[in-house]
C-alpha cells in the first residue's frame, strides 16, 4: 500500500500565501471601485444640487423684480449653488471619476469635424478672449460705465471681479493639476493646467457683468435680452476651446461656474452701490423716473 505524497511545507505556505496575497489585492480593488463609485455619485448629487439650487434662487431673485427688499438670501442660495456645483466638479477632475468620462469623446468629436473656414475664426476669438483681451475689455467697459456714473466704482467692481475670477481659475489650475488634451490634438500649442478654462472663465464673469450693469436701469425683458446675450458669447468661446483641443469639456463648463460665481457677486455689489447711490440722488428734485420703476441714471450721472 502505497503512502500518498505530500508537498513540502514550504512549497504549500508559499502557494497560501499567493493566494490570499490575490484575495487581499482583489478585496482592495473592490472597496476602491466601491469607495470611487460613491464618491462619483456623491459628487453627482452635489452638482445636480448645486445647479438646481442656483436656478431655484435664480427664479426668486427674478420674482422679486424691482422690489426694494433683502435679496441676500437668495443672492446667497446663487453663489452656494454655484460653489457647491464647481468644488464638486473639481473633485471629480481632480480623482480621475466617471463624471469626465465624456471628455475624451467630445474632445475627439471636435478635432474630427475641423475645417480651414472655421479654424481661422476660431483662432481669432479664442485670442481675443484671452487674458489680456478679457482685461483690456474690463479696462474699456468699466472706463464708459464709469464715466457715465461720474465715479470709479463701476470700474473697480468690474475689474476686480474678473481679475478675483482669473485669480481664482489660476489657483485652482495648480491645485488640481490636470494636464491639457494631447499636444497632437491642439492647434494652438498650450502646456499649463488645463482645468478650468480660463478662457471661459474670464468669458462668463466679463460679459456677464457688463450685462448686469448696463442692463440695470432697463427693464426686464431688456435685462433679460443682455444676459442671454452674454450667455451666447461665453458659448461661443468656450466651444473655440474645445474645437481648437486645447480643453477638455469638463475644463470649459468649471470655467463657467466659477465666472458665473464671479458675476453672481461682483453684480451683488455693483447693485447696492448703484441702489444706494439711486437713494441719495432721489432727493434730487432733477431725477427722472422711468416706466420701468427705475429712476433714469442718465439724469443723475451714472450708468444705466
Amino acid at each position: 500500500m502505497r503512502e500518498a505524497v505530500q508537498p513540502p511545507v514550504s512549497s504549500v505556505s508559499a502557494r497560501d500565501a499567493s493566494v490570499h496575497a490575490n484575495l487581499v489585492g482583489r478585496a482592495h480593488e473592490v472597496v476602491a471601485d466601491i469607495h470611487q463609485s460613491g464618491a462619483a455619485t456623491l459628487a453627482l448629487a452635489v452638482l445636480v444640487g448645486g445647479a438646481a439650487l442656483f436656478l431655484g434662487a435664480s427664479v426668486w431673485r427674478t420674482l422679486q423684480g424691482d422690489r426694494r427688499g433683502p435679496a441676500a438670501a437668495p443672492i446667497a442660495m446663487q453663489c452656494a449653488g454655484l460653489a457647491a456645483a464647481f468644488a464638486a466638479l473639481a473633485y471629480q477632475v481632480k480623482a480621475g471619476g466617471w463624471l469626465t468620462g465624456a471628455d475624451p469623446a467630445v474632445l475627439g468629436w471636435f478635432t474630427g469635424h475641423r475645417s480651414d473656414w472655421v479654424t481661422a475664426p476660431a483662432i481669432a476669438v479664442t485670442d481675443a478672449g484671452g487674458p489680456v483681451g478679457t482685461i483690456i475689455a474690463a479696462v474699456v467697459i468699466g472706463a464708459v460705465l464709469s464715466r457715465r456714473a461720474r465715479s470709479p466704482i463701476p470700474a473697480l467692481i468690474l475689474i476686480g471681479t474678473v481679475g478675483a475670477a482669473a485669480l481664482a481659475s489660476t489657483v485652482t489650475k495648480s491645485i488640481v493639476g490636470r494636464t491639457r488634451p494631447p499636444i497632437v490634438s491642439q492647434v494652438l500649442l498650450e502646456t499649463d493646467h488645463s482645468f478650468p478654462s480660463g478662457h471661459a472663465t474670464g468669458a462668463m464673469a466679463l460679459f456677464t457683468m457688463a450685462a448686469v450693469m448696463f442692463g440695470y436701469a432697463l427693464p426686464p425683458t431688456r435685462r433679460a435680452l443682455l444676459l442671454v446675450l452674454a450667455a451666447a458669447v461665453t458659448v461661443v468661446v468656450s466651444v473655440t476651446r474645445l474645437y481648437l483641443g486645447e480643453h477638455w469639456l469638463t475644463d470649459v463648463v468649471g470655467g463657467v461656474l466659477l465666472g458665473g460665481l464671479a458675476a453672481v457677486i461682483g453684480g451683488a455689489l455693483y447693485t447696492i452701490w448703484m441702489d444706494r447711490t439711486r437713494t441719495r440722488g432721489a432727493r434730487s428734485p432733477d431725477e427722472v423716473i422711468t416706466d420701468s420703476g427705475r429712476s433714469d441714471p442718465t439724469t443723475m450721472g451714472y450708468a444705466a
